[in-house]
C-alpha cells in the first residue's frame, strides 16, 4: 500500500521560489556569470522538484519501501526495531520538520517523512512488524 508524503507549504514555496532567481540572476548579472547562476539552479532545482511530486512510502508483503524523488530505500519489515517520531531537520531528506525514525537491527536508525494518513500507516506497520515497538501517537481523528 503507498502512502504519499506530508508536505509543508512552507518549505514548497521555498524550493518554487528558487527557480525564479536562477531566471532572474541571468538578466541582472553579467551574461557570464547569470547563465552559470542559471545552470546552478537548474542542476539544484530538477531533484528537489522530482523529490515534490515523487515522494511517498510504500508498505509490501516484506518491506518498507521509502521513495524521495531519486532517493529509494528498502527496508526490509523483520528487520525493523522500533519506530517513532523526530524533529531533527538535519538528517534526512523531507518535506515536513516531523519524520520517523525507523531502527533496524544492528541499531540503525533511518529518518523519513511523515505520511499524510499516518494512523492507517501506523496500524499497517504494526500488523506486518508484530515485534516491533510503534510509538506513533495520532492525535487527531
Amino acid at each position: 500500500m503507498k502512502f504519499p508524503v506530508k508536505k509543508n507549504p512552507i518549505l514548497i514555496l521555498f524550493v518554487l521560489a528558487l527557480i525564479p532567481l536562477g531566471i532572474i540572476g541571468l538578466f541582472t548579472e553579467g551574461l557570464a556569470e547569470g547563465w552559470v547562476g542559471l545552470i546552478i539552479m537548474i542542476v539544484v532545482s530538477i531533484p528537489l522538484l522530482w523529490a515534490l511530486i515523487r515522494s511517498y512510502h510504500e508498505i509490501t508483503e516484506d518491506s518498507l519501501i521509502v521513495t524521495f524523488g531519486p532517493i529509494i530505500k528498502t527496508i526490509p519489515l523483520s528487520e525493523i526495531q522500533s519506530v517513532s517520531y523526530t524533529y531533527n531537520p538535519l538528517s534526512s531528506p523531507a518535506w515536513t520538520f516531523k519524520r520517523i525514525a525507523i531502527t533496524q537491527s544492528h541499531y540503525k536508525t533511518i529518518l523519513i517523512s511523515v505520511p499524510q494518513d499516518d494512523k492507517k500507516f501506523k496500524k499497517l506497520l504494526e500488523a506486518k512488524c508484530p515485534l516491533a515497538k510503534i510509538e506513533l501517537p495520532v492525535y487527531r481523528k
